[in-house]
C-alpha cells in the first residue's frame, strides 16, 4: 500500500513560543514522503540524490548539481567543511575574488595560435586576476600557518596545488583543455577557501555550544538525515536543511513558511566544439547519489589533454630530411594524423539532399496533416542562408521522436520494439521535457537507438566512473545521459510482464508486431500534437522572451498560448483525446477562429511577423480572407521554426478524418 501524508503542514506557532530552534523552520517544503525543514534559511534548493544521477562536467568544465562547489549536497564525513564553500551571490563582481566563479568565453578571452584555431592561451589579462587569486590563497594560509606554529595542515599542501594548476595557463592547450583546468584551479581555490572558513570561523565557534551564532548566508549549505548533525552546524550558524520522514514530524513544530523547491540556474548543456559546433561531452566520472563517492569524483584530476596537431608543411620538412640515404631501402612510414578534432557526419536532423523531411511519409498509419500547416511546409523558403548562425539557434534535436521513425520500419519485430518501447517510457519523457526540459537534446540517432533497444539485462556499470569506449560504448553513454529514468523503465517493461497501459487501455507487447491501424494513429497523433505544442513553447521563449519579463507578464503570455489548444492546456499526455477535431484542427472557420487569433496575438510579437498579422481575425471576415489569414499564420510559424533551428518543424495533425 503506498505512504500517505497524515495531514498538510502550514504556516503555524506554538502558543507563547515562536523560537525556531534546529528542528523547526523558517522555511518548509514536501517531496514525496520527505519534508524539508529549514532553521535558519527562507528558502530550500532542490536536492539531487538520485542513484541515476551522473558526473559528468558540463560545458564550462563543472558539474551541475552534482558540483559541491555550485550546489548543496548531503553531508558527508569524508567533507566536513564543504557546507563552508563561499556562495558567489554575495561577492563583488569587480574584485578577483570574482574569478573564482569566472567562466571565459572562446571568441571574448582566448588567444588561438592563429584565427580560427583551437589551441592557444587564455589572455594575460585573466592569467594576472587567477594569479592573485593564488596569492590571496597563499597569504592567508601563510597567516593561518604561522598562527598554528608551522603544523603541516593539509590546506597548507593544498596551496602548492594550487600553483600547479595555475602554471597550467601557462601552456598552448585546446580550448576544452582549459575550460577544464580553470574550473580544477577554481574548485581548489575554493577549497582552500572552505577550509580556512571551517577552520577559522566554524570550528572557534563550536566552543560555544550553550548559545547559537548569526546564521552565516554565504555558505553554501547542506542536507542531513541526521538531527544531532542539524543542531550542531545550527548552533554553529551553518545553513542546514534537515530531512524527514513526514510520518515522523511532529504537527506541533513552528513553521514560518511552507515553499516550493528553489530550482538550479547553473550550466547543463554539454561542451561543444567552439567553431564546429558537435558536442564533444567529458568522461562520467561518478553515478550515484549525493555522498562521499560523489564529491570524491568531481575532487578527481583532469589528466585527459589534446596534444597539439603538427602543422603539415613542418612534417613534411621533417620527411624530406629524413628519406633514406642511397642505396638503403626505404621504409614504410605512418600517415601523419595531424588532425585532433574529427570531423564528425552531417546530423541527421540537419536537411539533406534526397532526404526530405518536409512532407509527411505516406502511410496508412500516419494521420493526416492539418491543411493550412500542409500548405506552408510545402511554401515555405528553404534557403539555408535564412538559418541563423549556431549561437542564435534554437537546440537542433528532437524534443519527441519523429513520428517517420514508427512507418519506415523494416519488419514487424522493429515495429513491435519502437511501438513498445515508446508506451512503456512516453509519459516519464514527456513530463521530464515539459517540466524540466533539457538543455541539450536528444538526436534523431539517440532516439533511433533508444527506440529500437531491447534491454533484458542490468546495465554494466564500471567501478572507475569513466565512460566506456568505442562507438557502442559512447552510444550508450549519450543514451543514459539523455534517457536515464527511461531505461530503467524499458529494462522494467522488457523483463518482466511485458504488459503495457497507455490512455486508459492495457495492451500486451505481442500484439504490437501487428497494431491495429487506429492504435497507431492515435500514438503518432499524440506524437505530432505534444511536439508541436513543445516546440512553440519553446520558440515563443526564443523569440518573444521580452514578453516574459516578470512574473505577472509571464504568466499573461503562457495563458496565452494556452488559449491556443482545446482543453486550454499545453500538455496533451494527461489529457483524454477530444472526441471530435478542434483547436487549429477545427473543422469550421466558426469553431478554429478563437484558437488561431491566440495564435495570431502569440505569432505578431515574434521578429518579422507579417504586417497583414497585426489585424485581428473577427466573425464577420470573409471565408475566403479567413483561410488566406490562416494559411499565412501557419507559413510564418514554420518558416520561423527553420529560420531559427535549420530543419522543419513537427506540425499538428488531425485525428478524425473527414468522410
Amino acid at each position: 500500500m503506498p505512504l500517505t501524508i497524515p495531514h498538510e503542514f502550514k504556516p503555524f506557532l506554538r502558543d507563547g513560543d515562536n523560537a525556531i530552534t534546529a528542528t523547526d523552520a523558517r522555511s518548509l517544503t514536501y517531496d514525496g514522503q520527505l519534508i524539508f525543514t529549514l532553521p535558519n534559511m527562507t528558502f530550500v534548493p532542490q536536492l539531487y540524490d538520485n542513484p541515476s544521477d551522473i558526473v559528468q562536467a558540463r560545458a564550462d568544465g563543472k558539474f551541475w548539481v552534482m558540483d559541491p562547489f555550485q550546489w548543496p549536497q548531503m553531508y558527508a564525513d569524508a567533507y566536513t567543511w564543504s557546507f563552508t564553500i563561499p556562495r558567489r551571490e554575495f561577492h563583488d563582481p569587480s574584485t578577483d575574488l570574482w574569478y573564482a566563479w569566472w567562466s571565459p568565453a572562446f571568441s571574448d578571452d582566448f588567444e588561438p595560435l592563429s584565427p580560427g584555431h583551437v589551441f592557444g592561451k587564455l589572455k594575460s589579462t585573466h592569467c594576472d586576476h587567477l594569479f592573485r587569486l593564488y596569492e590571496w590563497a597563499d597569504k592567508h594560509v601563510g597567516s593561518y600557518k604561522l598562527f598554528r606554529e608551522n603544523k603541516q595542515d593539509a590546506v597548507v599542501g593544498w596551496v602548492t596545488g594550487l600553483r600547479s594548476v595555475f602554471e597550467r595557463f601557462k601552456e598552448t592547450r585546446a580550448w576544452r583543455d582549459i575550460v577544464m583546468i580553470l574550473a580544477e584551479f577554481q574548485r581548489r581555490f575554493l577549497e582552500i577557501w572552505s577550509m580556512m572558513d571551517y577552520l577559522e570561523i566554524f570550528e572557534p565557534r563550536l566552543k560555544f555550544e550553550d548559545r547559537a551564532q548569526g546564521v552565516n548566508k554565504t555558505w553554501m549549505e547542506c542536507f542531513t538525515k541526521d538531527s544531532t548533525i542539524t543542531l550542531r552546524l545550527h548552533k554553529a550558524g551553518v545553513p542546514v536543511w534537515l530531512i524527514r520522514d513526514v510520518r515522523l514530524v511532529d504537527d506541533k513544530i513552528n513553521i514560518h513558511q511552507v515553499v516550493p523547491f528553489t530550482p538550479a540556474n547553473l550550466v547543463f548543456g554539454m561542451y561543444l566544439h567552439p567553431i564546429k559546433n558537435f558536442a564533444q561531452p567529458f568522461d562520467i566520472r561518478y553515478k550515484g547519489p549525493s555522498d562521499h563517492q560523489r564529491q570524491a569524483a568531481v575532487h578527481q584530476l583532469y589528466l585527459t589533454f589534446e596534444e597539439i596537431p603538427i602543422d603539415q608543411t613542418e612534417v613534411n620538412r621533417f620527411a624530406a630530411s629524413r628519406e633514406p640515404s642511397l642505396g638503403k631501402a626505404p621504409t614504410k612510414t605512418m600517415k601523419n594524423k595531424s588532425v585532433v578534432y574529427e570531423p564528425t557526419a552531417l546530423r541527421q536532423n540537419q536537411s539533406q539532399v534526397g532526404h526530405d523531411k518536409w512532407s509527411d511519409v505516406a502511410h496508412p498509419f500516419m494521420p493526416n496533416i492539418n491543411t493550412f500547416f500542409a500548405s506552408a511546409m510545402t511554401h515555405v523558403e528553404k534557403d539555408l542562408s535564412r538559418v541563423k548562425p549556431t549561437h542564435a539557434r534554437m537546440d537542433e534535436g528532437y524534443r519527441l521522436p519523429d513520428p517517420g521513425l514508427f512507418v519506415n520500419v523494416l519488419s514487424s519485430q522493429s515495429l513491435k520494439k519502437y511501438l513498445a518501447n515508446w508506451l512503456a517510457c512516453c509519459e516519464s519523457w514527456l513530463r521530464h521535457v515539459y517540466m524540466s526540459p533539457p538543455s541539450l537534446l536528444p538526436r534523431s540517432q539517440s532516439w533511433h537507438d533508444l527506440l529500437i533497444m531491447q534491454p533484458t539485462t542490468p546495465q554494466p556499470s564500471s567501478s572507475s566512473g569513466q565512460m566506456p569506449s568505442g562507438k557502442t560504448g559512447k552510444s550508450k553513454a549519450k543514451l543514459d545521459l539523455f534517457f536515464g529514468d527511461e531505461l530503467l523503465l524499458l529494462r522494467q517493461f522488457w523483463t518482466g510482464s511485458q504488459m503495457l497501459q497507455w490512455r486508459g487501455q492495457k495492451i500486451e507487447a505481442a500484439i504490437l508486431e501487428n497494431p491495429p491501424h487506429r492504435l497507431i494513429q492515435q500514438i503518432i497523433y499524440e506524437i505530432c500534437e505534444q511536439s508541436f505544442r513543445y516546440d512553440l513553447l519553446e520558440l515563443d521563449k526564443h523569440l518573444a522572451g521580452h514578453m516574459r519579463l516578470d512574473w505577472e507578464a509571464k504568466k499573461r503570455r503562457m495563458e496565452l498560448l494556452r488559449g491556443i489548444f482545446p482543453q486550454h492546456a499545453l500538455s496533451m499526455w494527461d489529457k483524454d483525446f477530444s472526441t471530435r477535431n478542434d483547436g487549429l484542427n477545427a473543422e469550421s472557420f466558426q469553431d478554429a477562429l478563437p484558437y488561431f487569433e491566440n495564435f495570431r496575438q502569440v505569432l505578431i510579437t515574434w521578429d518579422g511577423a507579417p504586417q497583414d498579422l497585426k489585424q485581428p481575425f473577427t466573425e464577420s471576415m470573409p471565408e475566403g480572407e479567413k483561410w488566406q489569414r490562416m494559411k499565412q499564420c501557419a507559413l510564418f510559424y514554420v518558416q520561423s521554426f527553420y529560420d531559427n533551428t535549420g530543419h522543419p518543424p513537427v506540425v499538428p495533425h488531425i485525428l478524425y478524418a473527414g468522410p
